[in-house]
């Protein structure tokens, strides 16, 4: 009985709270196949991801990404969210305000701590991603980057949403 509620706790030390997250094989396959769509973007002046070995338990999805992810669970489109019955979508949104934001050491064979990191993840649920990559002056006042938000069902991306950032 000791054993199965130490493997609770430290379950719960790993992966902060919310036990909708993947297993570490299904997160990494979600990191790679983010990580491999990122190299891909023309856009994206930076190839060299320096992830940072924490994840935070969905810190920049209100931040960022709230209208995007609100559309996706309901499975509406994001243009269409504002039309659509209010109290449907306010449980989502306050759920997002609500949120005790923690960040919690990953410990994946696909993820190595690195020095001077440039790129945070983010996860709440089973099937998003947010990755905060900063592209200019890592670590500095004035700094700026890009967050995505990545969707996932059965391990492939289904949406993509980006968003620029100065601090």
């Amino acid at each position: 009985m000791r054993n199965i509620i130490l493997i609770l706790f430290f379950t719960t030390i790993i992966y902060g709270q919310n036990s909708e997250y993947n297993s570490d094989e299904e997160l990494c396959i979600q990191i790679n196949t983010a990580v491999k769509y990122l190299k891909n973007d023309k856009d994206l002046s930076i190839n060299n991801f320096r992830f940072d070995s924490t994840i935070e338990n969905g810190s920049l999805y209100e931040f960022y990404f709230s209208t995007e992810y609100v559309a996706n669970q309901l499975g509406i489109e994001t243009e269409k969210l504002f039309e659509y019955d209010k109290t449907k979508t306010y449980p989502i949104y306050k759920k997002l305000a609500e949120i005790e934001y923690k960040i919690s050491e990953l410990r994946l064979d696909c993820l190595k701590k690195k020095i001077k990191p440039n790129a945070k993840l983010s996860k709440l649920d089973k099937d998003s991603l947010v990755i905060n990559i900063t592209t200019n002056r890592v670590g500095k006042e004035g700094s700026s980057g890009i967050a995505f938000i990545f969707f996932f069902e059965n391990g492939k991306i289904t949406k993509v949403y980006r968003k620029g950032w100065i601090s």
